[in-house]
């Protein structure tokens, strides 16, 4: 049976207001997209889209021009992320490492095989912040289709005391959001170490702390 969570006041509420917020601040950036055709090209099969926990607000808006599916945790928090992205027109699947996660990663495949594109943010719900969990190569292994790395950096941003050092570009500030080159996972790579190469990779392409663009970029 699936397990969904009931819509709740909180969540709608606080879901408008942080929809209607990021839309307007969102309208305002400066923004540069590298490396979309490219990754139109890799996912045109479907993929599995990444972007780290603490990109999450900037990045669902600059993925919602293709329909996607997404995963979100089942916490109070999830309920919320969960109704911002469907105002943003992604379908989401509910579930965790700890709660749902069976019924959730046979959707999530399920859905690459009909060609449709996931995404979610690897390192949520709770961390380790930046450290990709080996579920991402999971289901590019379990479903043969390529993970696709996107990297947010921003001109200048304020990060919310959390876990995940949340980023909130300042409006009329500049961004770049980088769709990195896909990996392609085969039936016999191990999970772990792919997973700790993904790491290397997004951390190396976008600095921490979030809210700084380097000269080359």
């Amino acid at each position: 049976m699936k397990e969904v969570r009931p819509k709740t006041l909180r969540a709608e509420v606080l879901s408008t207001i942080v929809h209607l917020v990021s839309s307007m601040i969102h309208i305002t950036l400066r923004k540069k997209i590298i490396g979309m055709p490219e990754m139109e090209k890799a996912s045109k099969h479907g993929g599995v889209f990444v972007a780290w926990h603490g990109d999450a607000l900037i990045a669902g808006h600059v993925l919602s021009w293709r329909k996607f599916t997404a995963l979100t945790s089942l916490s109070r928090d999830g309920d919320v992320q969960a109704r911002v992205l469907e105002k943003l027109g992604f379908d989401v699947v509910r579930g965790s490492t700890g709660r749902g996660g069976a019924r959730a990663a046979v959707e999530l495949v399920n859905c690459l095989k009909r060609d449709i594109c996931i995404s979610f943010t690897p390192d949520g719900p709770r961390g380790p912040r930046r450290v990709i969990q080996n579920g991402v190569v999971y289901f590019a292994k379990k479903s043969q289709r390529p993970i696709c790395p996107v990297v947010m950096r921003y001109s200048n941003c304020w990060n919310i005391r959390t876990w995940d050092r949340y980023a909130i570009p300042k409006p009329f500030s500049r961004i770049e959001c980088e769709f990195l080159a896909p990996i392609y996972v085969s039936s016999t790579d191990n999970l772990d170490v792919i997973a700790a190469e993904l790491t290397e990779i997004m951390n190396a392409a976008a600095p921490d702390p979030p809210g700084l663009m380097t000269d080359k970029h």
